[in-house]
């Protein structure tokens, strides 16, 4: 039996605090599929990501959003980060 989850999967994609623009493709099956639209040298080169469960979901925009924070961090800061 399959549950509903795509309630909790989109509480958890409100989480979201990136400047990457991701989209909520498809869930089914409780699979979930998200998809990142990004510009490489004005190409669009959308990034794939599936999700078996919301915990597996939960740790990639807890990543996501470390790595932001980490960036605006760096940029806020006197110290160049790179020399």
């Amino acid at each position: 039996m399959a549950l509903n989850l795509e309630p909790v999967y989109q509480e958890i994609f409100a989480k979201f605090k990136t400047r990457k623009k991701f989209v909520i493709r498809s869930v089914e099956n409780n699979m979930l599929t998200v998809e990142q639209d990004e510009e490489i040298c004005g190409q669009k080169e959308p990034k794939v990501f599936e999700f078996k469960s919301p915990r597996e979901f939960e740790e990639f925009v807890r990543v996501e959003n470390q790595f932001e924070s980490d960036i605006v961090k760096q940029l806020e800061g006197n110290k160049m980060p790179y020399r």
